[in-house]
């Protein structure tokens, strides 16, 4: 598994900080803060501090082993307002961690675009206004020509999904930013994967030639209770669901096979004739590789009557602080099932859970937790590798506690702590752990 990649992820609204520092732009994020809209009025202004600690958290990452760092760049750090002049300053950041990075050994894996929208481009419609596919066009090639000759792992989009949900279905405004219908958010959907496929092209023609590009998708995993279960856990996973509206199928299919999902289509009612004439075709961008974000699941079944239904949750089942279910089987049949699909290479873009962890008597911090969850989960993983699912790396999630976007920063995700009032780094047992693990299968 020499060639694996393990690694850690963050993104720059939950851990840069420097909001107004060397001409950055404003962010989404940075206006939801000043609003007080996340949980107890937390802010993503300061958040971790990485901007002015990159090499003591580069120093961390040596010392963890990882051999790739997931992690994206803002928008309005590179060009302030969404569009017209690029910030020179805001380049220059982002390339010199870039250096550092592979410096001290680590591959980057970037993302170009993990939710902080300029605050800008939001005030203009955001995804809404199909101009953004121009805008995000341009802001692809800034970040192709500025990295794309040290850069090999590209991906234009973190979560499509969650992206379209909080800001159309479930605002993080609550009674000020509007509940759009299913059928304006649909729209905005394909504004989305234009921007990806307009994006892609764009980092294509401006980057190193072999450069691989991909995305990040949240995934809802659905597993066999049983093994005489695995066919309904198949049926299931590509199943629309109410309530769910932008899953996998959603934003993959078109990607991957040029069209919308019809039985997507006709559990919601959408309307395609706002479609323009060459737009699938645009959307239809086969990605070289898929990365997952997973961290739980569901046990799916078969009922007496041979019909596929989610099993009923037994009192011993086990959840994080922000209650998500402890389901390592999801690794195995999540890659599963997404590469039977899809056919490309699986990356597990993120991973990881959520405790409430405090710092000990002697100043660390036991998550033993974590510890149980991380190993469980690569096993599967490593189990599915094994019977033959083109896996590529595994990527933690997160490498520091951060902000965790309208949550604020009681999720605490990080195999290093954080200190939100001196932003002092400790690393957790499980960051111990990890390191151990990395090195035992490097071997």
């Amino acid at each position: 598994m020499k060639d694996f990649l393990w690694g850690v992820s963050t993104s720059s609204a939950q851990v840069e900080g420097g909001w107004d520092q060397d001409g950055k732009g404003e962010t989404i994020w940075d206006y939801y803060s000043k609003v007080g809209a996340c949980y107890n009025k937390n802010s993503c202004l300061i958040a971790c501090d990485s901007y002015n600690r990159v090499d003591e958290d580069i120093a961390l990452m040596k010392e963890l082993g990882i051999n790739s760092y997931r992690f994206s760049l803002a928008w309005a750090r590179l060009i302030p307002d969404g569009e017209g002049e690029v910030n020179q300053k805001g380049v220059d950041f982002y390339s010199r961690y870039i250096d550092k990075l592979l410096e001290a050994g680590i591959e980057p894996f970037m993302t170009v675009y993990h939710w902080d929208l300029p605050l800008a481009l939001y005030k203009k419609g955001g995804f809404s206004n199909r101009k953004i596919v121009d805008w995000m066009e341009k802001y692809a090639r800034v970040v192709g020509k500025a990295y794309g000759d040290r850069v090999k792992y590209f991906s234009m989009f973190n979560e499509p999904e969650c992206l379209t949900d909080f800001t159309y279905l479930h605002p993080i405004i609550d009674g000020v930013e509007e509940v759009q219908s299913l059928q304006t958010t649909f729209e905005a959907m394909h504004n989305i994967l234009l921007c990806n496929g307009v994006g892609t092209r764009a980092l294509k023609e401006t980057v190193r030639k072999d450069a691989v590009f991909g995305v990040a998708n949240a995934t809802d995993i659905c597993m066999p209770k049983t093994d005489k279960d695995i066919e309904a856990a198949r049926q299931l996973m590509w199943a629309p669901r109410k309530g769910f509206l932008f899953d996998h199928v959603g934003f993959l299919d078109p990607i991957f096979f040029g069209k919308y999902n019809e039985a997507f289509l006709k559990e919601f009612k959408l309307d395609t004739s706002f479609i323009k004439q060459g737009e699938m075709e645009i959307i239809h961008c086969p990605l070289d590789f898929i990365g997952l974000n997973i961290y739980t699941g569901n046990t799916v079944e078969f009922d007496e009557n041979g019909k596929a239904v989610y099993s009923t949750i037994g009192p011993n089942a086990e959840y994080s602080s922000n209650l998500r279910r402890f389901t390592p089987n999801a690794m195995y049949y999540g890659p599963k099932f997404i590469q039977e699909r899809y056919n490309r290479p699986i990356y597990i873009t993120e991973n990881g859970v959520a405790l409430s962890d405090t710092l000990d008597e002697d100043g660390g911090v036991t998550d033993n937790g974590r510890i149980k969850y991380l190993k469980t989960y690569v096993e599967e993983l490593l189990r599915a590798k094994k019977d033959g699912v083109d896996i590529r790396g595994y990527f933690h999630w997160s490498f520091l506690d951060n902000f965790e976007w309208k949550s604020g920063y009681w999720p605490r995700f990080g195999l290093v702590h954080t200190d939100f009032e001196t932003l002092k780094r400790t690393p957790k047992k499980s960051f111990y752990s990890y390191r151990d693990l990395i090195k035992e299968k490097q071997k």
